[in-house]
């Protein structure tokens, strides 16, 4: 597993009082995640057993202490 930065630094980049945005590039089975237009994470799912590339999209909490979680403005876009 790669690193795409310090922990500390990319932690910076979360505003915890104020929107986030978030942008997730899909391209068959990699996908990579900016937060604040910072990549957080980059993933190729390698199980072709498991994985989906049609259906549902859901968001995601992770666990921990009791939080209010909000969105807004959710665009989809197929790119062709």
């Amino acid at each position: 597993n790669a690193s795409l930065g310090k922990t500390d630094e990319l932690v910076k980049t979360i505003q915890s009082d104020h929107w986030n945005s978030c942008h997730i590039v899909a391209k068959g089975n990699r996908l990579l995640h900016y937060v604040n237009d910072v990549l957080m994470s980059d993933v190729t799912d390698n199980d072709t057993v498991n994985r989906k590339s049609a259906g549902l999209i859901g968001v995601q909490v992770h666990v921990g202490p009791p939080m209010k979680v909000e969105y807004r403005n959710i665009r989809l876009k197929e790119i062709k």
